[in-house]
């Protein structure tokens, strides 16, 4: 879910001295295996999955690596399908609120017991694959949002949910014209984005293991609140106008890395940052991105795992995260390629650190777009407080899944 491009020179900047490489044909006598993905974004994306692809034949004799590229709008429906006909691929990319689904109903395979050392991985990222305390796959690569600031406005970023307000009414108090801050929305987007809010604030979503519903607690009604807050320095007739971060209409916004080339290609005077986001009592945030999981009804399951090892090992995670419009979820390649990554993109680094991934819940994406979001947007409104509106939620919640707590 949400993600574009982030790391363009720095993917080419990578490929330094890198041939393209030739098409997937099956060799006589080979073991295939099929890897469904989506569609590159660039043609340099499409040379960075043909050398790891190459790569991997070579330190494989005899296997030959069938490349499926899919676009992402088609993606899950082609998917669905093949799932419904038992032809699935042996291995491919899923978008992480669907591994739960998937894990449940056994579509996908369990990561066997050694196949890789979990502290190699961000948490975060890894537990994006997580089902009833199980792994149904591995990250790819993963992606967030961030503080974007204008340092003519902002010098010096907040870090507390307290500077954040501080800083926003100041903004506003110097120019009524400015807001301090584009507040999200109660869309399925801002649904996205408010769990790390909650998580900065010491608090969790569910608890998936024990069925309780905990949303509705004070870390999340202050995360709320805090956005009903931040709205008298940040008005809506100020924030509702196109791209106002961009126009100099707002001192900060909340977004991803791909509104980092947008702004610097169509407004090159904006002179601006990202920074991690506030937080009440630890730095958390949430987390987007891709993962890959193994099909049960594939064939060459151990291939699959090894093919998905490869993806994302230190050597090639990078320049493979990179390719698809995220970050590597592999520590030590992070750590190692930081640099390149542009100034702007440092802040998502540091972000990703302690990103948490969304709940365990297969039908979290209905509660998302269709429970959560109505609420946020009920308290941003001023119709019902931040507790009311949270409390509501957790009630519709509760019975769709059949939760007691």
């Amino acid at each position: 879910m949400i993600r574009r491009v982030t790391g363009t020179v720095a993917v080419a900047a990578l490929l330094a001295g890198l041939t393209a490489c030739g098409g997937s044909e099956e060799a006589a006598g080979s073991t295939t295996l099929t890897y469904w993905m989506f569609q590159d974004r660039t043609p340099q994306a499409g040379e960075v999955v043909e050398k790891i692809r190459t790569d991997f034949e070579k330190a494989n004799p005899g296997v030959t690596v069938k490349i499926v590229k899919i676009p992402k709008d088609d993606y899950n429906t082609k998917l669905g399908s093949a799932v419904a006909a038992n032809t699935v691929p042996d291995v491919g990319v899923l978008d992480q609120p669907l591994v739960a689904r998937y894990a449940m109903d056994g579509t996908i395979k369990e990561l066997p017991a050694g196949t890789v050392n979990e502290a190699d991985y961000f948490e975060g990222a890894l537990n994006t694959n997580r089902y009833n305390g199980k792994l149904y796959g591995l990250p790819v690569d993963h992606t967030a949002v961030a503080l974007f600031y204008n340092k003519k406005l902002v010098p010096t970023p907040p870090k507390t949910w307290d500077e954040l307000k501080q800083m926003s009414d100041a903004i506003h108090k110097a120019d009524p014209k400015v807001a301090g801050i584009v507040v999200p929305k109660g869309d399925g987007y801002g649904a996205w984005m408010w769990p790390g809010v909650v998580h900065g604030a010491g608090g969790e979503m569910v608890d998936e293991a024990n069925k309780k519903i905990l949303f509705d607690q004070q870390p999340a009604v202050d995360a709320l609140q805090l956005w009903v807050d931040l709205l008298p320095s940040s008005p809506r007739d100020i924030t509702d106008s196109e791209m106002a971060f961009a126009n100099g209409l707002a001192g900060m916004m909340i977004s991803g890395p791909w509104d980092v080339a947008t702004i610097k290609d169509q407004f090159p005077e904006l002179d601006f940052n990202v920074a991690p986001l506030p937080y009440k009592t630890t730095p958390a945030g949430n987390i987007g991105g891709e993962n890959a999981v193994v099909f049960s009804k594939g064939q060459n399951a151990d291939l699959a795992w090894k093919w998905l090892k490869h993806l994302t090992s230190a050597e090639n995670n990078t320049i493979y995260a990179q390719a698809l419009g995220g970050f590597p979820i592999n520590k030590a390649a992070a750590e190692r390629d930081a640099g390149s990554f542009g100034e702007q993109q440092q802040g998502f680094l540091e972000q990703l650190k302690v990103a948490h991934a969304r709940p365990a819940v297969p039908e979290w994406i209905q509660i998302n777009d269709e429970i959560i979001a109505p609420a946020i947007e009920a308290a941003l409104s001023g119709k019902v407080t931040s507790q009311q509106a949270l409390t509501d939620a957790a009630t519709k919640t509760r019975a769709l899944l059949g939760w007691n707590s």
